[in-house]
């Protein structure tokens, strides 16, 4: 396509580091701070990237979708079963308030949103004068955490946040989340997460030029450039230089579009490149959100591309979406939080686990459907059924009853061998 070879064409201006860095100075900080360039000729930072409306969709997707859903502490029951651990202290803090200053949400999402965008999210594990007792969990910039490894790789972290150094802590001292984890760099047999941003450089700083090229098209009038044709030399240097700045002034700008341009001494106006149709620019941004929705294995309609999208496709790929990239985020901030927060001894009685059914519902004929089915079979009660609809409890206990169907037999029953009348179920 010619727009394409205009748009690369041509030297471009590089884009302004990030020097807020991440924790892999040997891959992605180098190239931010003046490493590889892109073949666009731009350095793509993690600010820049996210100017790219596809992929700050992605990421506020993403990380919003699994901070809105309670992550919650359940204690194994013996016998079977589960139940809230609401009196251990860690309920708390996940569930409402990491720190005093801090929600459930705005952590995790700012964690998820880390470790997307720089590859790794690190939170800070504060315990009281004991060190048994989790009192609050804070986060830690990206670019302040640096991880290496002892021999056996077990991973420590040096933490430069606000003037305070804080050299080897352990990871029951911080919460590492990484997003598509590598061994890259991790010469120790250490794990190290790499962000798509990274991964997918050249594809960002594509969809930068592009759109740097649309803004500078209707900088221009939303017209193609031209030059100016004269037979004769020029009387003088001013002459040229009042004409050129007088048609500049006239033509440049979306406002100034369309309107007529007057010239003198028999100078002819010829336009020499393409226009808006011949460039593809429309269909070249398009494909550019598509491939920032891949990078992020993210259905297309979950960032507002529905060129493909119907009623039932939509249900089903959001379906996907959770069981795919929503629920492996899910597990890995999970075995995080389990892995820092948890001593060995009770993570065999507690677990952590995010309630995703919320991002599964499916309309309201749908969901009725199907507590109509588990209520006539027995396997949902009233309350059950009230709870996942966000209504309180019937009272006196009346929904706790589970019902069953009158007209069903043990399947050992002598009755279905005999003849003999139906006996329900006890």
């Amino acid at each position: 396509m010619r727009f394409l070879t205009n748009l690369l064409g041509g030297p471009v201006v590089g884009a302004s580091a990030d020097t807020s860095g991440t924790a892999n100075p040997e891959g992605w900080l180098v190239d931010l701070l003046g490493g590889v360039v892109t073949a666009t000729g731009i350095r793509v930072s993690a600010r820049d990237a996210m100017t790219v409306p596809g992929v700050a969709a992605c990421v506020q997707v993403l990380s919003e979708d699994l901070a809105k859903v309670p992550l919650i502490l359940y204690r194994r029951k013996r016998g079977g079963g589960r139940e809230r651990a609401d009196t251990h202290p860690l309920y708390k803090r996940l569930k409402e308030r990491p720190a005093p200053w801090l929600t459930s949400f705005a952590w995790r999402r700012a964690l998820v949103e880390a470790a997307m965008v720089h590859g790794n999210g690190y939170s800070r594990v504060r315990r009281d004068n004991f060190g048994v007792q989790v009192q609050r969990l804070t986060l830690l910039p990206s670019g302040r955490v640096q991880p290496r490894w002892a021999q056996d790789g077990e991973p420590f972290f040096d933490v430069s946040v606000a003037g305070n150094n804080e050299r080897a802590l352990s990871f029951r001292d911080v919460i590492h989340v990484p997003y598509r984890a590598t061994m890259d760099g991790a010469e120790n047999g250490g794990i190290i997460g790499i962000s798509p941003l990274h991964q997918h450089r050249e594809t960002i700083a594509l969809a930068i030029v592009t759109e740097r090229f649309a803004a500078k098209f209707f900088a221009n009038g939303a017209r193609p450039s031209a030059v100016l044709e004269y037979d004769k030399i020029l009387p003088n240097d001013g002459v040229a230089t009042r004409m050129r700045n007088g048609i500049e002034r006239l033509y440049s700008g979306v406002d100034n579009a369309f309107r007529i341009a007057l010239l003198e001494l028999g100078v002819k106006f010829r336009e020499i490149s393409s226009n808006n149709s011949d460039s593809q620019l429309i269909e070249v941004r398009k494909h550019q959100a598509e491939l920032v929705a891949q990078m992020f294995n993210m259905p297309p309609h979950k960032i507002g591309i529905l060129d493909r999208a119907t009623n039932n496709n939509i249900e089903h790929q959001g379906i996907d979406y959770v069981k795919g990239p929503v629920s492996s985020l899910a597990k890995c901030i999970e075995s995080a939080i389990t892995t820092a927060c948890l001593s060995d001894a009770e993570q065999e009685e507690f677990y952590l686990e995010h309630n995703l059914d919320g991002l599964m519902r499916g309309d309201l004929l749908s969901r009725y459907r199907a507590y109509a089915i588990g209520r006539n079979w027995g396997w949902l009660s009233a309350d059950d059924v009230r709870d996942w609809e966000n209504m309180d409890p019937l009272p006196d206990g009346q929904g706790k009853i589970y019902l069953i169907p009158g007209n069903m037999n043990k399947a050992d029953d002598p009755a279905n061998d005999n003849g003999g009348d139906a006996k329900p179920a006890n």
